[in-house]
Order: C-alpha cells, then structure tokens, then sequence
C-alpha cells in the first residue's frame, strides 16, 4: 500500500482545494493527493454534478438480480472474510461492502444506525458507484486506479459524501481479472489509517481462498476424470495400499476377480505367483506375466502388469496392478496380425454341378459347431472353402488360424500347436509363446495336409480334441481352448489309417462333416470364368490392361489336365503376362509351351497323387500315357532348371513337397538326371 494512497493531507487544506476545484475547474498543485486531483477532473468531464452523491440504483431489477447471481462462487468466498473484518471493526460504526467489478454494491455488512445512514445516499446493495455516478469515492475510485485507496471527507467529489470514510481495494483472480472490490466505510472521524491495510489482508486472502478453491476444483475435476478412466478402463486394475490390501477395483476388475474383492491381500489374489506381490513390494515393476488366477468363477488364464506407487520421499506405499484375460489380448492380436478369414462362399467362382455340391456341403457345415474335414487335390482351394465356413458360421467374429502340418519340421510341430513356456527347452523365446490352439480360442483353427502330420502328434491332437483342454510344453498349468476345427488333406485318410500312418480314432473325430473340393479338371466348364477372375486380379495387381482374351487361347487350356488345379492355372495366367508386358490382348501364342505343344483331348485321367473317383477312360493304355507325359515333363523341368525344385514346383504350380513325392514315385533322382 502506498503513501499516497492513505489521507495525508489537513482537512481545512483540502476543504480549500475541492471549493476551488468546483468553482474553477483546477486545484493548486500539492492541495490534494495527485489520486484525488485526478479523480476530481475525471468527475469533472464527466459532468458529475459536485451537490450529489447518491448511488444509482440500477432500474433493471433483473440486472441487479443477474449480477449477483452471476456472482455466487465471489459472494460465497468473500462472506466469510467479511464477517470476520466486520466482527474485527465491531463498535466502529463502520460497514463493510462488496461490489462487483462494475462497482454495483453486491453486500453489505454493519450496524443498523451506520447502514441507516448509508442508505440515506443509496449506499446500499443493488446501487451504481462508479466514479461517473457518484463521483470520487472508495469503489469507484479503485477500479479505475486498479489499486487500494482510502478517500476521507472532502476527498469525495460530491458533497454527501464528505462526512464519509472509505477504504477501498479490488479483488483479482489468478488470470489478473478484476473480479470486485472490498471497502470499509464509516464517519470521518472515526477514521483510522489501519483500516485500508485491514481491507488490503482480506483482499489478499479473499484471493489465496480463490486461488485454494481453484486447485480444488481442477484436482476434483481431475479425481472425477481419473475416477472415471479408472472405471471405464477395458483392462481389470485394483490398487493396493502399502501392506498389500486392495483399497480400490475397477468395474472391469470386479467382473474378473469378483465384487468382494476389497480389502483383501494382493498376496492372497495372485497366490499362484507370490513373486509378483513379492517384486512389486520392493519397488520392481512387472509388465505382462502370464498369470491362472482362482476366482469365484473359476480359474482364468490372465495378462497381468503392476507398478509401485510411492511417496513423497521415495518409499514404496501401494501398487496399482493391471490384468485382462489372455483370450482378450490374443484376439487384438490375431486382429492385427491379420488371423482373420478372408474369403467367403461369393469367392469361389463357378457352376459346375460337384462345386455346386461342394458348396452346398461347406455352407451345411458352417451352420453348425461340428469338425469338419475337407478333401481335395493340391491347388483346388481347400482353405478358401476352409476360410469361407468359418465367415458364414457362429464363429465369424474369432479367429482364424491357420497350420500347414506338412511344413513345419517334426520336432516343432508339437511347440507350434501347444506354445511353450520359459525357457522350455533350447532355443525357445524368453518369456514363452501360447500356440496356436490357445490363438484360435473362440474361433477356428484350420489344419491343412493333416495327413502328414507324425503320429504322435496326432494322439496329442486326439486329447485335445476330447478334453478341450491344453498344457504348454514344460508347463502345468491346464489351459481350456473353444476350438473348431477344420482340416484339409489331399490324402485318402482311411488308405492312410490301413498303411498304419495315421490314427482311426482320430479319423473319426476330425471326419465328422465331409466336403469334398473338385479338382479343376472335373469342373472344366468353370475354367472360362476362373480364367477371367485370376486374370482381372493379376491385372489389378501388376497395375495392367488386358482388352481382349483369344477363344482358341481358352479352348487350348480346357485341354490341359490341370495336375495342379486352380494353383497352376493362376501360375499359367501370370507366365503369360510376364512374357509380354506390353500385350493388351492375350492370344494362343502367349500359352506356355508345355501346354501349346499338346492336345490333350477333352477328358483327363488322373495321376496317381489326384485319385479320380470316376474314371473317364478305364483303359490301362490311357492312364500309362498320361503317367509317361507327367514323368517326362518332371523330367524336362528338372534338367532345364539344373535340379532346382522350387523353381519346377513355381512352373507347375504345384508345391515342393508334391514335386519330392512325384519323384520319389517317378524314382527321379538327382544323381541320375544330373550327373
């Protein structure tokens, strides 16, 4: 508070100074405080009449009602500290006011005779006290200099005022906005020069509640924000105190580990890994440990994650623990890694009676949970049908996964199926890996080349499938699974259980529904249309044009056998792009040679690794011919590529480990034909 804002000045002095003020416009200079001076000339070009000095009532009764209301949170902090100056002045004769930023009088506190007597120049609530209404005076005076001042007597601008005293000192919030003002008026003479530095302390305090009430208010906001992601979270989180009592569960939580859980040990919780509670307690963070957790419900195989809360001085006081059930995390998972089924029954292209069947077959099993067995050459589309059963069944929204049991080396089959845990044997990945049973929980898992699965794999496979339930190798803890299973093989399985290479018991597990994939040379009318949809998609992707298709073209490639199906006529079709990248049109020419150089007739027999279930011809000469070309052509592949069978498997859209057992039928060896 500065000196100058306090009175100073003899009365007689400045009574001198406001007569000659009003009857001339000016004042000597040092007759009032440079405030008053200043003051007074504002009141004068405002044209303030000098003989007045009543508040102006506002005439809007509703104004006056909206600014107090609009007021509420100032009134509520400024009413106690009101009270407690007045209580302070008690005896004084003096009152103490609050106005808003405008200078309308919001409260006023004091004896009955004072009041009385401040009502008599409408200093009262609801009135106008800016310098422009009334002249030089406590309110008005301090919102203009934006600072404390005490005005005494003839330091009023207005006559009716001069036997007042006023202190005044606004109130700003913590952004610098005026926000109101505090004053205490009373009799001249009961002035005291301590009174403008009281009202200054309570301003001052009136402005710490603000601001406590302010960080009160955000740090609810912010408990109801926490409070409300805590509940929402997807993931169950609990929070313990420093002895490891659960203070706190979220909704999901108490969905998981029960609603009882409050007030119950971490220790007691996650009693099947002491461990955990044991790290968190010393501070160490645990970020994704595979937990069996007992609740009422029964066990249930979780994620679980916590961290150490501490105090101000560092030292362990609680943890906050989060966990969610595993099924959950592989489904996002399978998601993302894109364990999803593509393809649906409108993908598979063509009419032809046994694909009619086909389908028919595929869409009775997908409106049911039963295992289903799908039989077909290489190359025919087993996993589209596989894909197609799974979208059009009750499990659509799970996953889809998918194994190829005939490529993965012996020794890893058993991992893939059944994951492994920590450090379960040489070479397995630090923490463990679920397999894929557990992956397609809650979907399908398909199985394709089930046939050459190794027989002891396939009576774990059997236990599987009767108990629903898994163990990870060099685990022990029993994990259920909710699979469906789909297989595929191009293998006549009831042939191979009589060779004594694959299990009857499990044949009739997975032989549930059959559907049986034609291969394209029994569905040759389809070609026509497979032709064009391989062709428009190899375009899409090679970003090519092809405007015209040759007839002769296409009646050439219905005279080919199609050892490897709808595989090698898209390897046939992208051949014939490549060999010309600048060709709109496809014609005979672009056929590769092996197909251009024969005619085949209509009919096709079969090899002896597509069996036919009808045979065409019957003639043993006919079937001897077509072994006699395949053998040849293995032959000539071979020779031109130097040996290299994935580059012969690529030519003849077949798969490797179809071209290594052609050879071993064929007795093709290496050292015979390139030696």
């Amino acid at each position: 508070m500065g000196s100058n804002n306090v009175l100073q000045l003899s009365g007689s002095t400045v009574e001198s100074a406001w007569e000659q003020f009003v009857r001339t416009g000016s004042a000597q200079p040092g007759a009032v405080r440079t405030e008053i001076l200043h003051s007074w000339q504002r009141c004068h070009e405002a044209r303030v009449n000098p003989c007045g000095g009543n508040g102006r009532l506002l005439r809007e009764r509703r104004k006056a009602e909206r600014s107090r209301n609009g007021r509420s949170e100032l009134l509520a902090i400024a009413k106690p500290f009101m009270d407690r100056l007045y209580r302070f002045v008690a005896g004084s004769r003096l009152v103490v006011f609050l106005s808003d930023e405008s200078g309308v009088i919001l409260e006023c506190i004091g004896d009955h005779e004072i009041k009385d007597n401040a009502s008599k120049v409408n200093l009262v609530a609801g009135t106008d006290w800016r310098e422009e209404a009334v002249g030089t005076n406590g309110i008005g005076t301090a919102i203009k200099l934006r600072g404390p001042i005490q005005i005494s007597g003839m330091e009023h601008y207005c006559a009716r005022l001069h036997s007042w005293t006023c202190s005044a000192a606004p109130i700003f919030n913590d952004g610098g906005e005026m926000i109101g003002v505090l004053q205490v008026s009373g009799p001249s003479n009961e002035v005291h020069l301590h009174t403008l530095g009281m009202v200054v302390a309570a301003v001052e305090a009136i402005r710490d509640q603000i601001r406590i009430r302010k960080k009160n208010l955000e740090l609810n906001r912010l408990n109801d924000s926490l409070s409300k992601i805590f509940h929402s979270m997807s993931d169950g989180a609990l929070i313990t105190d420093g002895g490891g009592a659960i203070s706190h569960v979220n909704r999901a939580g108490k969905g998981i580990l029960g609603a009882d859980i409050e007030g119950k040990s971490i220790g007691e919780v996650l009693r099947g890994n002491p461990l955990i509670w044991k790290h968190l307690k010393h501070g160490e963070a645990y970020t994704d440990v595979e937990q069996i957790i007992d609740t009422p419900r029964g066990c249930i195989h979780c994620l679980v994650s916590g961290t150490t809360l501490r105090d101000d001085a560092g030292a362990p006081n609680g943890t906050v623990v989060f966990f969610n059930r595993i099924n959950k995390v592989k489904k996002l998972v399978n998601r993302l890694s894109g364990a999803l089924a593509s393809f649906g029954f409108s993908d598979i292209i063509g009419s032809s009676p046994k694909l009619r069947d086909a389908i028919k077959a595929a869409k009775g099993a997908a409106a049911g949970s039963s295992n289903v067995l799908v039989l077909g050459e290489s190359g025919t589309g087993k996993e589209l049908f596989a894909q197609a059963i799974h979208n059009h069944g009750p499990r659509r929204d799970g996953p889809f996964i998918a194994l190829n049991c005939a490529a993965l080396p012996r020794e890893l089959i058993a991992s893939e199926l059944f994951g492994y845990t920590d450090g379960a044997f040489t070479g397995s990945k630090r923490g463990g890996r679920p397999g894929k049973f557990e992956m397609a929980d809650g979907g399908t898992l398909f199985l394709d080349e089930i046939g050459d699965m190794p027989l002891d794999q396939q009576a774990i496979l059997l236990r599987v499938l009767q108990d629903r339930t898994i163990t990870r190798i060099g685990g022990d803890h029993v994990i259920p699974v909710n699979v469906r299973f789909v297989c595929a093989t191009n293998k006549d399985l009831l042939e191979e259980v009589q060779k004594g290479n694959f299990r009857m018991d499990l044949y009739y597990r997975l032989n549930v529904i059959q559907v049986k994939v034609p291969p394209l040379r029994e569905r040759i009318g389809d070609l026509n249309d497979l032709f064009r949809h391989l062709l428009d998609k190899i375009c899409a992707r090679q970003g090519r044009r092809i405007e015209h298709v040759s007839e002769k073209m296409l009646q050439q490639l219905a005279r080919h056998d199609w050892p490897g199906n709808v595989r090698e006529l898209e390897n046939v079709i992208e051949k014939m792009l490549n060999a010309d990248h600048d060709a709109t049109r496809l014609a005979f020419k672009h056929l590769p040679e092996r197909i251009a150089g024969r005619n085949m007739g209509p009919a096709v027999c079969s090899s002896p690794f597509y069996p036919s279930q009808d045979r065409h011809f019957g003639k043993r000469e006919k079937e001897m011919t077509d072994l006699l070309r395949e053998k040849e052509l293995l032959l000539k592949l071979l020779s031109g590529h130097r040996g290299n069978v994935s580059r012969v498997a690529r030519e003849m859209g077949l798969s490797r480990n179809t071209i290594y057992r052609k050879m071993r039928f064929y007795k093709i060896s290496r050292e015979q034909v390139f030696q």
